[in-house]
């Protein structure tokens, strides 16, 4: 088993922040290290116990990918999220059962209705 590996990879396919939540993936298993070095990342991983540094560098590797593409989906689809939850929140909910509190409390159902349609009209400006 191999205790400690370095790599070096290209900044263009792997994003600070998705090494990042990749090292967090490996919880205690790993120290991750991460430097630049010009167009490149320089990343050491140290296995803690029994790991395999060669097998946690692996996992790591393939967290940053999904987690890029995961974030690059994301940015693509947001314009199309945005507006299908625009059109839901536009057509409003169906009713609910009346809350016992704000029976109680006339001032809670104010709060809520101002809240949700605060909330609506975000959604809307950002569709």
């Amino acid at each position: 088993m191999t205790r400690e590996v370095k790599a070096s990879l290209p900044k263009s396919v792997y994003p600070k922040a998705s090494l990042a939540a990749a090292a967090l993936t490996l919880g205690r298993r790993a120290r991750v290290g991460l430097a630049s070095d010009g167009k490149r990342w320089r990343v050491e991983v140290a296995a803690e116990g029994r790991g395999d540094a060669a097998a946690l560098l692996g996992e790591l590797l393939n967290e940053a990918l999904s987690h890029a593409l995961r974030q690059t989906a994301l940015k693509e689809s947001r314009a199309l999220v945005a507006a299908v939850v625009g059109r839901l929140l536009a057509k409003g909910f169906p009713a609910a059962p009346a809350d016992p509190l704000e029976q109680l409390e006339p001032q809670v159902r104010l709060d809520r209705a101002e809240e949700t349609s605060a909330l609506i009209e975000r959604a809307r400006r950002a569709a």
